[in-house]
């Protein structure tokens, strides 16, 4: 594996999921689903910028990632 958008990463501390270890039997067709959450709407959210590597290192790792954006929530504007 070689990702040259996430230099930080020693590749050889990351082991391929393997699938045959994961539950539910039988397996599923479809790579691993994660949302990923994050609640602060500050334009520097650490929180945000954290839930975007942990996203980029997943989609690496082969995971379907989705992250849900609180911004249009009802009640998230300023008054």
């Amino acid at each position: 594996m070689t990702e040259p958008e996430l230099p930080a990463l020693h590749p050889e501390y990351l082991e391929p999921v393997d699938l045959a270890r994961l539950e539910p039997q039988p397996r599923v067709d479809h790579p691993p689903r994660i949302l990923l959450l994050y609640g602060s709407l500050r334009p520097r959210s650490f929180s945000r910028l954290l839930v975007l590597e942990a996203e980029r290192i997943l989609k690496v790792l082969g995971a379907e990632t989705r992250v849900f954006d609180p911004t249009d929530l009802e009640g998230s504007k300023n008054p």
